[in-house]
């Protein structure tokens, strides 16, 4: 089993946080679950792969399960994804930054929401299949990097001043882990309510407030992922939550299990956010 982590070039670093290289053979395998489920974090990402296809789900594993496109999308997503592996699996998955996406994209991102596999032949035509052959054909990993970084260099579209409302409020939304109130930004940016709700839905897919739920939401999978045994109480109170019946409910809707049966549960799945896994 193989998983890297590569930075982009300079002049993409501003859009895309790391390109992660993943090599199993699952015949191979038997340290790691291969059913993982992907819990929602607020970014988009893009897959190529050139080795087996996986299948995927938003329903949890069952028997009607998708295969994926050799190359695609997943939009912003507001509900867990089951993926399962089998065969060998080899792949690099992108992953941009909250709004980084759209930089690529000439299209509103709402389109995205809740996709789990956009087709991205659709959108970039055959240079795409054409990208798959190079990373397959190419003898080692820095030069899929090289390869991967010309290709998106090439569909970077030029960036507009707006983008910079919804980061400036991404950042602080971050620094204060969800909780925050969005009318103190907005007079401090000088925008509307209503323009900065349109600026997120079409850049980067969803509403500040559900941002900000999932930055609070996935702090608190950091919580127990650092502390497994922290009470209810206390886990919900640090999310930002009074009420934890409030709280459960958010969590289960975006992790797909509450949060009292997430260590109690025994699991062949591995639960993973914002690329890492949290609970085995």
């Amino acid at each position: 089993m193989k998983a890297e982590i590569f930075k982009p070039s300079a002049s993409l670093s501003k859009y895309i946080d790391s390109y992660m290289l993943v090599d199993i053979d699952w015949h191979h395998t038997t340290d790691v679950e291969n059913v993982w489920r992907l819990i929602p974090y607020g970014k988009v990402s893009m897959l190529f792969l050139y080795g087996d296809p996986h299948e995927y789900s938003l329903k949890g594993v069952t028997e009607s399960m998708q295969y994926t496109r050799r190359a695609f999308l997943v939009g912003q997503l507001i509900q867990p994804i089951w993926l399962r592996f089998t065969g060998h699996t080899r792949l690099i998955k992108i992953q941009f930054k909250s709004s980084g996406a759209q930089q690529f994209l000439p299209v509103n991102m709402e389109e995205f929401r809740n996709v789990a596999s956009l087709d991205l032949e659709a959108l970039w035509g055959w240079d795409t299949a054409e990208l798959i052959e190079q990373l397959e054909e190419s003898l080692s990993d820095e030069e899929r990097i090289s390869k991967l970084n010309g290709f998106l260099e090439k569909r970077l579209l030029p960036q507009t001043n707006l983008i910079d409302y919804v980061d400036y409020t991404i950042q602080h939304m971050k620094s204060h882990n969800g909780n925050l109130s969005i009318k103190g930004l907005e007079q401090k940016l000088g925008i509307s309510t209503r323009q900065l709700e349109r600026l997120f839905r079409s850049k980067i897919g969803l509403s500040p407030k559900e941002m900000s739920k999932l930055i609070r939401l996935n702090a608190a999978f950091s919580s127990l992922r650092a502390e497994p045994e922290i009470s209810l109480t206390k886990l919900s109170y640090e999310a930002g939550y009074y009420d934890q019946s409030h709280f459960s409910r958010d969590f289960k809707n975006i992790a797909g299990i509450s949060p009292t049966k997430l260590f109690s549960r025994s699991s062949q799945e591995l639960f993973v956010t914002h690329g890492e896994c949290f609970v085995k």
